[in-house]
Order: C-alpha cells, then structure tokens, then sequence
C-alpha cells in the first residue's frame, strides 16, 4: 500500500491465489516466492527497477538472488543466506566470539532422533530456513521419545530446505528484545528496540503475541544490544536495508537469537512508525528503487504494540469481545469472518488476525499485553465430529472492525 502511495508500479509473486497482497498490487504472478528462477524470469520480463522482500526470511533470499542477477540494490546473496538459515548464522556467531547456544543442524529425522537420545538439558528446536515462529517447541530432558520424534518432525514439516537446527535452551533476564532497524552504508542508523510478549500457557509458547515499544531493558543494556548489532551487521557484510531482531540478553551476555535482513512482520515497522515518527517502509521502497534515503535516530514518543489475535482450539469462529482500558485500537486487521472455521494458533500463519494499538504509558502497556485475557475474548466455538464437513477452510480476504 506504501509503494501505491508514492505512485510506484507493483508486482507481486506468491503462491497463494487468495493472497491479500494481489488486491493491491498492479500485477500478480502465481509463482512462489521461494522459486528463485520463477521469480527472476518474472523480473527479466517485467524489467523492473528494484526488488524486496518484505517480512518474509525465505523470500529474503529470493530477492537477494534476483538482485544480484540484475544488478539491483541488495545485499550480497551470501550475507542474507547466512543470516536467514539458523545453523550457518549460529555457525558465524561462534566463529565470530558472539554468545550464541551451542547448536546441531540436522536433514534427517532419524538423525536427529538418535542425537537427541544422548543430549542432556533442555533444548529448543527450529527450523533452519523458516519465520513467523513456525515449527518452534521446547525440547524437554524429561520428554518421552514418541514426543521428542514429533518435535522434531513438526520442525522438519516447516522447513522449505528440509533442515532443523537443535540448540541448548538459553534463559533470558527480563523481555526478549526485538524490533526493527535500518542500515545505510554499513551503519545501523536507526533502531526502535521493544519488548517480545508471550502467551506461556498457549499453544506455542514461542510465538509472540506482541512487540511493545520500547523496550523497557536498562539503558546500558540497550548501548551494549546496539554495539553488538553494529558489529555483526559489520563482520556478516549487510550494506544497506532494514533489520528485523530477536535478541536474548543474560547476565553480561547479549544473543542475537534471530536476525531477519527484512522489515518485521505484524505491523512492527507501522507500529514503530506511529511511536518513533520514523517511516521505515518508505525508506525500504525507495532504497531499492535507488532514491536517497536519510533516517534520523529518534525516539519512542507514543507507547504503542502490536497484538496478534489467536485462537488456542480450532473451531467456528464466534467474534470478538473488549473490556475497556486504557489502550486504543489504531489499526485492525482480521483474516476470518464470523462463522468461518478457524485455525490454533501456532505460529503468525495460524494467527486470526492483529491489531496495532497505542497505550497512554508504558506501564498501562505492559501490564495489559502481559495479561491479554484481561482484555480481549476470542470467542471460537469447538466443532462436534459430525460437523466437519460444513467447515470452512479457506480464509476470506482480511476484513478491518
């Protein structure tokens, strides 16, 4: 909608014929975004001036490849390749002296099971090349194996390249760090560090439910966060672009959990645009078209998140509720109509949809996104065994309440 505003000509590839984004964009191929070639010769007949990928790893590497093709702006394929696939970035963090778990990249799955028989603690395991939290789960000592093996295939079930990585579990202080950035010439210029929520007792107590902004991490911490971002963008060779982080601090260490050569999904780049006054998507159009950019570091000013609605049973699906407080819903977004089936949530392709909303302080903000149950009601009613066949799979197109 950003490039629609600023009269730019658009083209969108993606897999999905139901995809939103075609609605919007001048022109729609019904090509994968993860089919490198399919997306090139799109480019080469389109002959297009510039190419993003916007909250999405694997389409990242995409873009980088089709970039470097025809000598577009981008970042070096090697770098995006590195920081999109977990087992070569945690593979850099340590031949590099970052604080990273100790990590296990697998193909197979029988592999992985047998490894797992003889590791001790706890671990977690991920896909290697996917987002969105997808296929993420705690990995237990006390675990049977039959659970261990559906772990582990869960993971193997996301993965676009067919590889997991298990790494030792790291206990964090305080709030995950996350947020989004902006680097020119090297420089990570801009940052707009925030606080990851969790839904613990939900179905994947790995998918975020909110970023809140900002990030209420001591002020030292975040010096030392930002120094330690402004090295491995330097050491890993990002150029230029948008940053999307994940970082752990404990005690005196700082973990670069995850780093996406991207703009942030679920609205963060809109939501730190309405705290910070700073309009990071624009800055990404025009940076791939070749148009100046200047970002200026600046401040949260206006407490502000985004909320991801989600549903902890599958089902038909009822509405929504609000109590009131004080919090306002600046922008909303809902994949799924009343009556229509519904997914759990476990991960944001599961999500019903979000919303970004603005707090009066920090303190209202926390409180609230740390207790989401006090506030918001998904209403999803379950579906007896006879029903299934009136359910409805696919989802319509978002709708705004």
């Amino acid at each position: 909608m950003k490039a629609k505003e600023k009269g730019i000509f658009t083209i969108l590839c993606d897999y999905l014929p139901d995809n939103p984004g075609r609605h919007v964009a001048d022109r729609y191929y019904c090509v994968s975004s993860l089919d490198r070639d399919a997306v090139l010769e799109v480019a080469r007949e389109e002959k297009i001036d510039g190419i993003l990928a916007y909250a999405s790893d694997p389409a990242a590497r995409t873009a980088a490849y089709v970039g470097e093709a025809l000598g577009l702006i981008t970042n070096p394929f090697q770098t995006v390749e590195t920081l999109t696939n977990k087992a070569k970035f945690r593979a850099f963090l340590k031949a590099n002296g970052f604080p990273t778990p100790e990590a296990y990249a697998f193909t197979e799955l029988e592999t992985a099971v047998s490894a797992l028989a003889t590791m001790r603690g706890n671990h977690v395991v991920k896909p290697a090349d996917s987002s969105g939290s997808k296929g993420i789960s705690k990995l237990l000592a006390s675990d049977p194996p039959r659970k261990i093996r559906e772990k582990l295939a869960a993971a193997f079930a996301v993965s676009p390249g067919g590889e997991i990585v298990v790494e030792q579990f790291v206990k964090r202080d305080g709030y995950q760090v996350a947020g989004d950035g902006f680097v020119l010439d090297g420089e990570l210029v801009f940052r707009c560090f925030g606080n990851s929520h969790f839904n613990t007792r939900g179905v994947n107590p790995f998918a975020p439910v909110a970023a809140s902004f900002p990030s209420v991490q001591p002020p030292d911490v975040l010096t030392d966060v930002h120094a330690t971002l402004q090295r491995m963008i330097t050491l890993v060779g990002l150029k230029n672009g948008p940053l999307n982080f994940d970082i752990f601090v404990s005690g005196d260490d700082i973990y670069l959990m995850d780093i996406g050569p991207r703009n942030g999904g679920n609205y963060i780049p809109q939501v730190i645009e309405q705290a910070t006054g700073v309009d990071m998507v624009s800055a990404t159009i025009d940076l791939a078209l070749g148009r100046p950019v200047t970002l200026e570091m600046k401040p949260v000013t206006v407490p502000s998140s985004y909320f991801i609605l989600g549903s902890q049973i599958a089902g038909r699906f009822v509405g929504l509720s609000f109590t009131p407080d004080d919090y306002e819903i600046i922008k909303s977004n809902l994949c799924y109509v009343v009556g229509t089936h519904v997914p759990r949530f476990e991960g944001a392709n599961k999500s019903l949809g979000s919303l970004v909303l603005r707090f009066t302080d920090t303190e209202t903000m926390l409180r609230l996104l740390d207790a989401p149950d006090s506030w918001v009601n998904v209403h999803v009613q379950p579906i007896r065994k006879k029903e299934e066949k009136l359910w409805i799979s696919s989802s319509p197109a978002p709708q705004a309440f």
